[in-house]
């Protein structure tokens, strides 16, 4: 089972017991899954099962600032990862119907728009973009950024 009656959260004791996975591991880690979401286009929509989160009841044995910090964590990293690939982040919502109405439409209908930058330099590997559309009433939704890979030099445009 996930949560042990007496040991608490299953992660949270793995991690007091271990440190396995520390906050440099976790950024870490964070750095690698939205880099390769960003590098295949893929919006990350995350959502916290556990909805609003209240207080521990006593049976509960865990020291309530060690509790916060945990939650925060958890939840900062649903927000990063979904934030840092252009989706958004569900947490301390109960309710999840707009939610996945919201992720149903943007992920419904998109288009793919491709270009050649004209910043050469492959020493400048954060690059900023901006999408802007002249028609009324079209929200443009773009993640404004991204990064090339080490060593390469983007291709001329033919012509």
């Amino acid at each position: 089972p996930w949560v042990d009656p007496e040991r608490g959260d299953r992660f949270l004791s793995l991690e007091k017991e271990h440190n396995q996975f520390a906050d440099g591991d976790l950024a870490s880690e964070l750095a690698a899954v939205t880099g390769a979401a960003n590098r295949v286009n893929a919006a990350i929509y995350t959502l916290d099962p556990r909805g609003v989160i209240g207080t521990m009841t006593v049976v509960d044995q865990v020291d309530p600032a060690e509790m916060r910090a945990h939650i925060g964590k958890t939840q900062s990293s649903l927000r990063t990862l979904a934030e840092a690939t252009g989706g958004f982040a569900v947490v301390n919502d109960n309710s999840y119907d707009d939610a996945l109405k919201r992720i149903d439409a943007e992920t419904s209908d998109y288009y793919v728009l491709g270009y050649y930058a004209s910043n050469p330099d492959p020493n400048h590997r954060n690059r900023s973009v901006e999408v802007k559309t002249g028609r009324k009433g079209v929200e443009v939704k773009s993640r404004g950024w991204y990064r090339t890979r080490a060593g390469q030099t983007p291709p001329a445009p033919k012509g």
